[in-house]
């Protein structure tokens, strides 16, 4: 039995183990990121489902999950930094690595529905994020001349 990920046809399927880890790491870096009430309440909100809604598996639907848009913008930049954080050793079991690359494949691919789902609402938004914030202090950099 495994669970999945869900935004209307796109779906990621995962096992029960790595829907687990998916979640608390989305509830660790959603606590370090989140800067206002309202975010300390997205993840609050989650630890909540997680203690009392979710099981094995568990298929999370992201348009009734996460109805605000808000909260999905919110957990869009959490999920792509918790595969940057992956990528960088920082988050998770670095003993070993065989985890790592499937792991930071599936929080990507849970970022892109989340953003998805933000986008078809509002065309230009974009989550600001670690890999956003990284590049655009490398880009700073470069002196461009036309």
């Amino acid at each position: 039995m495994g669970s999945l990920f869900c935004y209307r046809e796109q779906f990621v399927s995962v096992s029960n183990k790595r829907f687990d880890t998916l979640l608390q790491f989305a509830i660790e870096v959603g606590s370090n990121r989140s800067e206002s009430h309202q975010e300390r309440q997205f993840v609050e909100n989650l630890r909540i489902k997680i203690d009392r809604e979710f099981w094995n598996g568990y298929d999370i639907h992201i348009e009734s999950e996460f109805p605000n848009i808000e909260e999905r913008k919110f957990w869009a930049k959490c999920f792509f930094d918790i595969a940057h954080l992956i990528f960088l050793r920082k988050l998770g079991n670095q003993e070993v690595s065989f985890w790592q690359s499937s792991t930071a494949g599936d929080a990507y691919i849970v970022a892109r529905m989340l953003t998805r789902s933000v986008q078809e609402e509002e065309c230009a938004w974009h989550p600001e994020t670690l890999d956003s914030n990284e590049a655009k202090g490398y880009y700073s950099k470069i002196d461009v001349r036309l």
